[in-house]
């Protein structure tokens, strides 16, 4: 189970709002990741068994189940159940150091609060609305085991600043100081056809003339319209001077055009 939901509650002079929801990758929890009166970010994981299963990803349901959040200056906590103390209750709370992409490049840093999310696009992806930067996509980690792979993007669109084949790079995305993802440039487009071959190919070469590969170049990772051909979803790509692996990728261009499975 993965979902991504939205769902809020107000308990006393507090709104709480459920901003995302995925399983433990390692453990059989489910965390949640909370927004407390619209700004305040805070993760709660919670044992399995301690709802009903249901329960889990219907937020309106959650969070009038949940015990009362403590008090204090905390970040993340986990609610459990035992035998001695039956009802659901937080085990513990604490104040952690949460994980940050860094180094920061660009100048512009936007805190999360400050977006209004219109849709998700996929869990970690969602077009938004900023007050003066206007329509965007944001990407970021929602939890800290998704740190890496933002981590590692941040990094590619900094050796793609200024060459115009992707996205623009609008701003690192914060939450509470540290940075969680970034935002880009919304473009409009279709993906590419196999009758886009030819300018698919340029595009390509010229990602590969700044050694980049770019580890994923099925057709929906290309823009295509009248103007341009650009790439997009930069978390595969890597530095590289191998001119047999960039021919490979190359080669493999026509194979991913064809290929209409996604």
């Amino acid at each position: 189970m993965e979902v991504s939901v939205n769902g809020d509650i107000r308990d006393d002079r507090r709104e709480l709002c459920v901003l995302d929801v995925a399983d433990d990758p390692y453990t059989p929890a489910t965390h949640y990741r909370l927004s407390e009166n619209g700004d305040r970010i805070v993760y709660i994981s919670i044992d399995a068994g301690v709802y009903d299963e249901d329960d889990y990803c219907f937020p309106p349901v959650l969070l009038d189940l949940l015990p009362r959040l403590p008090s204090g200056d905390w970040n993340r906590g986990h609610i459990t159940r035992t035998e001695e103390r039956p009802e659901p209750h937080f085990a513990w709370t604490t104040s952690a150091d949460l994980p940050g992409i860094a180094p920061m490049w660009h100048s512009r840093q936007v805190e999360f609060s400050r977006l209004e999310i219109c849709t998700k696009v996929m869990p970690n992806v969602a077009e938004a609305f900023h007050p003066e930067l206007g329509d965007v996509i944001a990407k970021y980690a929602r939890f800290e085991w998704e740190v890496a792979p933002y981590q590692s993007e941040t990094e590619v669109y900094h050796w793609l600043h200024g060459h115009n084949m992707g996205p623009n790079f609008l701003g690192h995305l914060t939450e509470g100081g540290r940075v969680i993802g970034f935002l880009l440039q919304k473009l409009s487009g279709r993906h590419a056809c196999f009758q886009d071959l030819a300018r698919c190919e340029d595009v390509l070469r010229k990602l590969h003339s700044l050694d980049i590969l770019h580890g994923d170049v099925n057709r929906h990772n290309f823009l295509v319209d009248e103007e341009q051909v650009v790439l997009i979803d930069f978390e595969t790509s890597v530095r590289s001077q191998d001119d047999g692996e960039k021919t490979k990728e190359l080669q493999s261009l026509k194979k991913e055009l064809l290929d209409d499975s996604g």
